[in-house]
């Protein structure tokens, strides 16, 4: 029988009497790919999914688990992601090669005073005190070249040391804490949460906070997508960035309870015990564009960057 004003009416009346409800039909979810780090930094992107907030905005996401934010970037410039968590100096390094990004969010900055997340470590008995004191010592990051060994470098200038004089190395943070002790190197940028772990042996102890010495209250890594992403599909990154806020407010909510704990040591695989001790930031809602020059001066002041990059013009909106 064709649908006419009638039969319409007489259907919803009749819905009415059997207490249903007739809805409209709700479109297919827009599958979305998400490369993303399970670190405490990224909560909000995990509540996201646990409360249902990116089903909300219609976006069936895919977290797609990644290595790092060098590895993420060609992965969305050849279409194996469509999102990406990265850290900040590979997405200015790839924009500085002409590889066209976008910003979209800063899931966290820097703490504004210390402790923070990451430490420089050393042997309780040593008098390193100073950059100046590791000239000619070792000091272990996870990665050269990387966001960490930047702030090593910095932190040393700053307190009257040359790096040039200081030898920097490459090691897996696991490693870094037994290196320390058996004297094979003299300091290390350890990460939480093997740092919470590392600061209950007698035997080690905080040499200095370079991350919030040297950059307070700045961002460190962002989500990024590509230009040709923004273009083509850009109600779709909206939808992401406004899961993500509601996914923040949760956790800026509930941060230090319970529930809080139980979302961390489920993503991360972290003793419920350790997440209670590490310390956590605030989740961001938005981009600090002010920031972001301070940000580019010291990839250049440590040789990471030889042209300026203004990323307050690649934040998508």
């Amino acid at each position: 029988m064709p649908l006419t004003r009638k039969s319409t009416l007489l259907a919803l009346g009749a819905a009415a009497v059997s207490g249903t409800i007739l809805q409209p039909a709700r479109a297919e979810a827009i599958p979305l790919r998400v490369g993303i780090l399970p670190i405490s930094t990224n909560a909000a992107f995990y509540a996201a999914q646990k409360f249902g907030y990116f089903t909300a905005e219609n976006l069936a996401i895919t977290a797609v688990e990644i290595r790092g934010g060098a590895a993420a970037i060609p992965a969305m410039v050849g279409g194996s992601i469509d999102i990406s968590y990265s850290n900040a100096t590979s997405i200015a390094q790839a924009i500085a090669r002409g590889i066209d990004l976008r910003l979209i969010i800063q899931p966290g900055v820097s703490a504004q005073r210390p402790p923070d997340s990451a430490a420089l470590l050393k042997r309780k008995s040593d008098p390193i005190r100073t950059g100046k004191d590791l000239e000619g010592k070792i000091i272990a990051v996870n990665a050269l070249h990387d966001v960490q060994w930047m702030f090593v470098k910095a932190w040393i200038t700053q307190t009257g040391g040359d790096p040039d004089k200081v030898q920097i190395v490459e090691m897996g943070l696991p490693a870094m804490v037994e290196a320390i002790k058996q004297k094979r190197i003299d300091s290390a940028l350890v990460i939480d949460p093997l740092l919470t772990v590392a600061l209950d042996d007698p035997g080690i102890e905080v040499l200095a906070w370079p991350i919030s010495t040297i950059l307070p209250g700045g961002g460190v890594a962002f989500f990024a997508v590509t230009g040709d992403m923004t273009q083509r599909r850009p109600s779709d990154v909206r939808a992401f960035v406004r899961g993500w806020r509601r996914g923040a407010a949760w956790v800026n909510a509930n941060r230090g309870t319970e529930p809080f704990v139980d979302l961390v040591a489920g993503y991360s695989g972290l003793n419920p015990d350790l997440v209670r001790r590490m310390p956590t930031s605030r989740a961001e809602t938005d981009i600090r564009a002010d920031q972001l020059p301070r940000f580019i001066a010291l990839m250049r002041a440590t040789g990471l960057l030889d042209v300026d990059v203004d990323l307050r013009t690649k934040i998508f909106t």
